[in-house]
């Protein structure tokens, strides 16, 4: 009777801590980042709709704690199979294959959500602020907006075509749809 008596205050407070967080996971089948790039003579774009994330809330610092998506770059569709294969080579998918955000330090005003971490791409790690606008209900949070993002920051060879390279920075966009976890 002594074990049960022990064990049952230890059953609330596990339960308490966890009924406090709130996962929210990412629907692939909503959800895209894309990328927008440009050369003297065209522009392109690029989408990847494959994504994995998480974002971990607290309800009772009414806090978002953390934030963790990833993708392959081969995932990434721009249409024209030549230029996705020689993105492929450019970016050595073979030895590079994945692209990590991960942040725990993040900051909500009003319908924006700060993100302050940290981005591995092309086999470089670089801290990397992302400001997105927030909707929340209380079964789907989305996630929106854009910013640039510099290629050679990462140690990517610039592509050249008619002796000039490719801007060397694209333009990220991306819509990102959480479900909530039922605990």
């Amino acid at each position: 009777m002594i074990r049960y008596l022990l064990i049952f205050p230890l059953f609330l407070i596990t339960n308490q801590i966890f009924s406090q967080t709130i996962k929210w996971s990412l629907d692939s089948n909503d959800s895209f980042i894309s990328y927008d790039g440009e050369h003297f003579l065209h522009s392109w774009s690029g989408k990847n709709e494959i994504i994995r994330g998480v974002i971990i809330e607290n309800l009772e610092e009414k806090k978002f704690k953390q934030i963790a998506l990833a993708m392959f770059v081969k995932d990434f569709d721009s249409g024209n199979g030549n230029r996705d294969s020689n993105m492929l080579e450019i970016l050595e998918v073979i030895k590079f294959p994945k692209i990590e955000y991960y942040s725990n330090r993040i900051s909500l005003d009003k319908d924006k959500i700060l993100f302050s971490g940290n981005l591995n791409f092309h086999g470089i790690s670089r801290d990397l602020n992302i400001t997105s606008e927030i909707k929340k209900t209380k079964n789907i949070l989305v996630l929106s907006g854009e910013f640039n993002f510099s290629l050679v920051d990462h140690n990517v060879k610039l592509p050249s075509f008619m002796m000039r390279s490719i801007n060397k920075d694209v333009l990220i966009k991306y819509q990102l749809i959480f479900n909530k976890i039922d605990n």
